[in-house]
């Protein structure tokens, strides 16, 4: 019985790998940069998100550390991730290279009625010495949890979540948040 049981477990939790979503590149939005001056007369910059549409909508802006160390920017959606009222997720990554390559990453809930919620920055630094990194897991994904946002240190191989150790948590409930909340953290 005990094998059955084990048998059981492990089918249901290929199963349940196997249906998990993954963030797919899109081309419905862009990023552009702009410099603005701060209160003592330094140059800031920010990065802003727009869609790509004839007239194109601003959806967030975040903070940029370098302009000219900026190596790429990936712009990827995943599409019903299965928290009540979002419809979608854009994960911003900022790949800035010096001696490593650092990464940020940038989450936007989407939600059913058209506003955008920004989760806190997350930043991983990679110097081609471990194959691991801190992201956002959704219910729909490998390792995500009914009605919760997981922040989470996974072990990936080509894109492939393979192991996740949860290291916070956000319990989802739509009402508690809105549609045009910022969660934001400074870099």
């Amino acid at each position: 019985m005990k094998k059955l049981l084990v048998i059981t477990a492990l089918f249901l939790t290929g199963f349940s790998q196997m249906n998990a979503q993954q963030f797919e590149t899109t081309d419905a939005y862009f990023v552009s940069l702009a410099s603005t001056l701060n209160q003592d007369g330094e140059e800031v910059q920010s990065a802003i998100l727009a869609t790509d549409e004839i007239t194109p909508k601003e959806v967030t802006s975040f903070p940029v550390a370098d302009a000219s160390l900026i190596h790429d920017v990936q712009i990827t959606k995943l599409v019903t991730p299965g928290l009540s009222g979002v419809k979608s997720v854009l994960k911003i990554e900022v790949q800035y290279v010096e001696y490593c390559s650092y990464v940020v990453s940038n989450y936007i809930l989407e939600t059913n009625d058209g506003g955008f919620i920004s989760l806190p920055i997350l930043t991983n630094e990679n110097c081609g010495d471990s194959d691991k990194a801190f992201v956002y897991l959704f219910p729909n994904q490998a390792f995500g949890a009914v009605n919760q946002i997981l922040t989470a240190e996974v072990t990936l191989q080509e894109k492939n979540i393979l192991e996740a150790e949860q290291h916070d948590t956000f319990i989802w409930n739509d009402d508690s948040y809105g549609t045009s909340g910022t969660l934001y953290q400074e870099l």
